[in-house]
């Protein structure tokens, strides 16, 4: 038996312009229409111990109530769009009953993928909504669905920690994070507007070196009427590990390793010594961006050339490449647009990209699915993949390994090719940390 339950909640109310994340993500999602769900944000699961329905609710509202980008829609407004912050609505909280609690796992299974699967109406509604799985009146299971307008990955962790607190009965300190208000006053400041001049300059002078294509097309035919798009995914427990020796040697991080490792498997398979990849950065630099529950994370170009050198020295034009990135990616992406659409000498391949999402907990939106006796698998993916030619994620594994994701046009690249991206990027970094020099370091200049 299904009970659908509308949940009120309340706070403060008002309307402004979109922030530059909110703006890219709402028109990022357009483009994938009405395949846009899948960018939905998803987490819950069975409970260690059920609690009353009344107080699961209650945690939904609190949750939403305490930020505000969960009460935040985002509408087209001019040329652009504009967020409303909801001073009251409601919530949908869908209650599943079932009288068996051996039927809890299916039915909680179900739920989340009809939750998920099920596109936001941003303008209109709140973008949050919550499943319930219960028996007897008390909940067993619960699913929580974020549309990607309200939050970015890096949210999740502070999202996941006030939901756990909430449902334990504590009381959390005020807010003290920047809103998506907060956010959007900064960036139309003086200094915001700064600082969005200074960042789009120095990302279209990366646009003027990166190269016009990276990956060639496959000969005529290739697809032979298969998918458009096929996921290779590689579960690697000492990737981790191997990336953090090997980061203690270059006095860098293990982030900087793993997507030195990735520039180097990419640029091999694409059978050149450069390589331009969109590298999705998180932009918490600022102090009151740290913790805060918003969509703030857009994407940086890195460009970096002699892939094909050693890899200590790999890491230094890296490491260089990514720091020019991270200091560009927090800008008005409809201005940098416009004004690369302008300057023919921008023209770039800019459909390669990059995601480190450890820390944000595992993906359980894969397609294709190891296991513990089948590290590597491939499975078809949606041909709703927004024209890229890859993505690459890095995102936790369920027995605390790295799952290395490529979800690869298959025009471009084959499953061979797929393949031994993922496997020459694990290759990389397991060798370097068992033969480098213990002196070396990454040079900074």
């Amino acid at each position: 038996m299904r009970v659908v339950h509308h949940v009120e909640v309340r706070g403060r109310a008002g309307e402004g312009p979109a922030t530059w994340g909110q703006t890219a993500i709402r028109r990022a999602l357009a483009a994938l229409e009405p395949l846009d769900h899948q960018f939905n944000l998803v987490w819950g699961g069975p409970l260690d111990e059920p609690v009353p329905t009344g107080a699961a609710t209650a945690v939904v509202r609190a949750l939403v109530e305490r930020h505000d980008s969960l009460r935040t829609r985002v509408h087209p407004s001019g040329d652009g769009f504009a967020q409303e912050l909801c001073g009251a609505g409601t919530v949908e909280v869908v209650e599943e009953r079932v009288t068996d609690v051996a039927d809890v796992a299916a039915r909680g299974a179900r739920l989340r993928d009809e939750l998920w699967g099920r596109a936001f109406d941003y303008p209109a509604e709140l973008p949050v909504r919550a499943g319930l799985v219960t028996v007897d009146g008390a909940v067993h299971h619960t699913v929580l669905v974020v549309a990607h307008t309200a939050l970015d990955g890096w949210g999740l962790p502070v999202l996941d920690a006030d939901l756990t607190a909430l449902a334990a009965g504590a009381t959390l300190p005020d807010v003290a994070a920047w809103t998506p208000f907060d956010e959007a006053a900064w960036q139309t400041s003086d200094e915001g507007r700064r600082h969005d001049a200074a960042a789009r300059a120095r990302t279209l002078r990366t646009m003027c070196a990166a190269p016009a294509q990276v990956f060639a097309p496959r000969p005529a035919g290739a697809l032979d009427g298969g998918p458009r798009y096929r996921q290779t995914v590689l579960r690697s427990r000492r990737l981790g590990p191997a990336a953090e020796r090997v980061a203690a040697r270059w006095r860098t991080s293990a982030s900087g390793v793993l997507l030195a490792a990735s520039c180097r498997a990419l640029a091999a398979a694409a059978g050149r010594d450069d390589l331009a990849l969109q590298v999705m950065v998180s932009n918490r630099f600022r102090r009151e961006l740290a913790e805060a529950v918003v969509t703030t994370a857009m994407e940086g170009l890195v460009h970096v050339d002699g892939l094909g050198a050693p890899f200590d020295e790999v890491g230094t034009r890296v490491w260089r490449a990514a720091m020019t990135a991270y200091r560009s990616a927090y800008y008005d992406k409809d201005r940098l647009q416009a004004e690369a659409a302008a300057d023919p000498s921008t023209v770039h391949d800019g459909t390669c990209w990059y995601n480190d999402r450890r820390g944000t907990g595992p993906d359980r939106t894969l397609r294709a699915r190891p296991t513990r006796s089948r590290r590597l698998a491939l499975a078809d993916a949606s041909d709703e993949q927004g024209g890229v030619t890859l993505t690459l994620h890095l995102v936790d594994a369920p027995d605390g390994g790295i799952d290395v994701v490529l979800t690869a046009d298959t025009s471009r690249l084959d499953d061979a090719a797929a393949e031994r991206v993922v496997r020459d990027l694990e290759r990389c970094v397991l060798d370097a940390s068992r033969t480098g020099s213990p002196g070396g370091t990454v040079t900074r200049r």
